[in-house]
């Protein structure tokens, strides 16, 4: 009886362990995926940066602009409007394209995980020996 008592227990701890392995192993996949998240976020913080450049240069071209509507005749104010016009679309693409870097980016990562969590799940539910 105790030695029954005694395998049962030894079970119920070995059950924990391996649990406890796996639930490590879950957590360590999860964070090298929380880890390429990162990355892409970094990667568009990056791209986001010339844009606030080129905002701010825009900023100082406007006051400009202003400062030329009092002194300047027409015609220059023409071009440098023309030119303000053409610097707004082109930025205005850009922030399009950064609008749907952030679904992109969730996107891959998520299926990345999923992808990567199924695998290893269906390999340990497999059962196999690894190969030699």
């Amino acid at each position: 009886m105790t030695k029954t008592i005694l395998d049962l227990l030894k079970a119920m701890i070995n059950a924990t362990l391996i649990l406890l392995a796996l639930c490590l192993f879950l957590g360590w996949i999860l964070m090298s995926s929380v880890q390429d998240v990162t990355g892409k976020v970094t990667e568009a913080i990056v791209q986001v940066s010339p844009v606030q450049d080129r905002i701010q240069d825009l900023r100082l071209e406007i006051a400009g602009l202003r400062s030329d509507l009092i002194s300047l005749p027409e015609q220059a104010v023409s071009n440098q409007l023309d030119k303000l016009d053409q610097s707004l679309t082109s930025l205005q693409q850009e922030m399009s394209e950064l609008r749907q870097l952030p679904n992109g980016i969730v996107q891959t990562a998520a299926q990345t995980a999923a992808t990567q969590l199924v695998g290893q799940l269906s390999e340990y539910a497999s059962c196999l020996p690894p190969p030699s």
